[in-house]
This record gives C-alpha cells, sequence and structure tokens, in this order.
C-alpha cells in the first residue's frame, strides 16, 4: 500500500484511475471494513486501483474541543494496509473544511486521486458545513460513467454502529462488545518505569501511558493480551489510579504477562483488550491484593482456554 501523507506533501502522485473509500473511519469497525471491501471489490470490476482518502484526525475536533479517538494514526493505517487497498491518502483537515462540495469532486477526487468511482457509508457527508452527502456523490459519478456504492446501515444494540457508539462502549468499560463489530480496543505504548512493587509481591507488572487523544477505557481489570515481537500473551491489565499503592490520581496503565519473564523497559508493547472482570478497588492490605490478582490471572487462564 501506497501512503501519501497530505499534511507534509502538496498532492497524491497518483497517475492511475482509482475507486476512493470516503470517510474518517475511527476504530475501522464492520462498517468501515464493508467499505473498504466493496471499493477493493468495485475497482477490481473497473480494471482500476483502490485508494482510502481519510484524515489524520477527526473533522469533529476542527469545530469542537479535540476528542478522543479508538485509533492513533498509526493503528489507522495498520488496519487500512491489512484490507488489500493499493492507496492511503491522509488528509489533514484544515486543508480541506473550506471547500465546498462542487470543489473537492472536481479537484480531489477527479483531479488528484483520478477517481473513476467510491464508495461510503450510508451518511458520508463532505464539502465546507458537510453540505453535500451519498446521494450527491453517486450523481456525480453517474453523470461521468464512473460508479458508487453506498453501503448499508449495520445496527448494532439498536442503534446505528458508529465510532461514536463504540468510543461510548470504551468508556464504559464494555470491551468485548468491540470483538463483535471490529477490533479488540488496543493500546501501544512504551513500557515506563513504575515503582516495581509488582515484582516484591512476586507480581511483575509493565506500567505504560495511554497516548494522548486515544480514549480511556472505563477504570478497572481487564483479561487482555500482549504482543510482544512476534509472541502473544495472556495478561491482565489494570486501567486506574491505583489506589491501594499510589496517590496522585493519574491514570495509568498496569499489565501482569501471564508466562513472560524478562525486561521490556524502553521498549513498544501493545496490550489488547477483551473483558473487563471487576471495578478499580482499594484493598486493605498487600496480601489482600495479591489474593485477587491471583484471582484475576486465573480467569485470564480460563478465557484464553
Amino acid at each position: 500500500m501506497v501512503i501519501y501523507d497530505l499534511k507534509t506533501m502538496h498532492s497524491c502522485d497518483i497517475h492511475e484511475n482509482t475507486v476512493v473509500a470516503l470517510g474518517t473511519f475511527d476504530g475501522c469497525h464492520a462498517g468501515h471494513m464493508s467499505v473498504f471491501n466493496e471499493c477493493r471489490m468495485l475497482a477490481h470490476k473497473m480494471g482500476v486501483k483502490s485508494a482510502v482518502y481519510t484524515f489524520s484526525s477527526s473533522p469533529k475536533d476542527f469545530f469542537t474541543a479535540q476528542g478522543a479517538s479508538l485509533f492513533t494514526l498509526d493503528e489507522k493505517i495498520k488496519a487500512i494496509r491489512k484490507c488489500g487497498i493499493d492507496y492511503l491518502c491522509i488528509e489533514d483537515f484544515v486543508n480541506v473544511a473550506h471547500i465546498d462540495g462542487e470543489r473537492f469532486l472536481e479537484d480531489i477526487l477527479v483531479g488528484e486521486l483520478h477517481a473513476v468511482g467510491a464508495c461510503c457509508g450510508f451518511n458520508f457527508r463532505f464539502g465546507k458545513g458537510a453540505s453535500l452527502g451519498a446521494v450527491e456523490l453517486q450523481a456525480f459519478f453517474e453523470n461521468r460513467g464512473g460508479c458508487v456504492r453506498i453501503c448499508d446501515k449495520i445496527v448494532f444494540r439498536d442503534r446505528a454502529l458508529s465510532s461514536s457508539l463504540l468510543r461510548e462502549l470504551v468508556e464504559n468499560g464494555d470491551l468485548e462488545a468491540l470483538l463483535a463489530v471490529g477490533h479488540p480496543y488496543s493500546v501501544y505504548a512504551k513500557v515506563e518505569h513504575g515503582k516495581e512493587l509488582g515484582r516484591t509481591i512476586g507480581i511483575p507488572t509493565i506500567n505504560q501511558k495511554i497516548p494522548p487523544g486515544k480514549v480511556i477505557p472505563a477504570k478497572g481489570v481487564y483479561i487482555t493480551e500482549c504482543e510482544i515481537g512476534e509472541d502473544v500473551y495472556p495478561s491482565i491489565t489494570n486501567v486506574g489510579v491505583r489506589p491501594t499503592v499510589e496517590s496522585d490520581g493519574k491514570i495509568n496503565m498496569e499489565t501482569h504477562i501471564i508466562g513472560f519473564d524478562g525486561n521490556l523497559y524502553g521498549s513498544h508493547v501493545r496490550v489488547n483488550f477483551y473483558k473487563r472482570l471487576r471495578d478499580e478497588r482499594s484493598f486493605s492490605s498487600l496480601d489482600e491484593l495479591c489474593a485477587e490478582i491471583e484471582k484475576n490471572i486465573l480467569s485470564a487462564i480460563s478465557y484464553f482456554k
């Protein structure tokens, strides 16, 4: 997949016709995957290349205070790469926020991306003030002999599946729900030094900070897995302020990796979240804390079996 970062480049260097998937694609959930699949299949049918045109951050951030995202930009790129797309064009929304819909179609989709077709979700909007939508996109390309695929709404828990819904689920700690409609919530971050209390009680942990701008799960203990190089290990992760041993109130992510013995300081580890086990709570003693952690470890081992 060829990537064009339009935050640093003047334009895309594409010289062949494309079918373009359009959207923000935060989280790359099942609805987004249907758009990518339609794009790839339509491009194959038309004998052209597939492309994705998206943004480095949500357009909503341009109009309101920056919100939290399910994916970092690197995670979004990784997910799209797996879909077999030929070109990925990443735009900074500020560069196109002022462009009206007609100019976007002519100058960017046709002029820069050489689009002869497009794919989008049922609620896709574009142009200054979100003035145009999927219907206008379809009419534009059909009038030029092209083709557009509009993907239907996916209903999940009696609501339209959306990135906003998935962010709510993460904030509520319902991480299992994400597995049904997309990727597990994950955090890829550097392992930092902590108080190393875990080693003194025989349950070593790694400490990580959730990247800025990424949605934070509800405080609590989760069944997770850790990707260390090519290896994957079951684990349990506490998201919170560690009330038994900490008092500064800062959100921290602390993970015990089951079956791993090694030094990870300074390296980057991906932690995938699967199920919330319990609320974060304070224990009266370290012995009581250890007993609870041992129970959580057994729950994780049983879950992955």
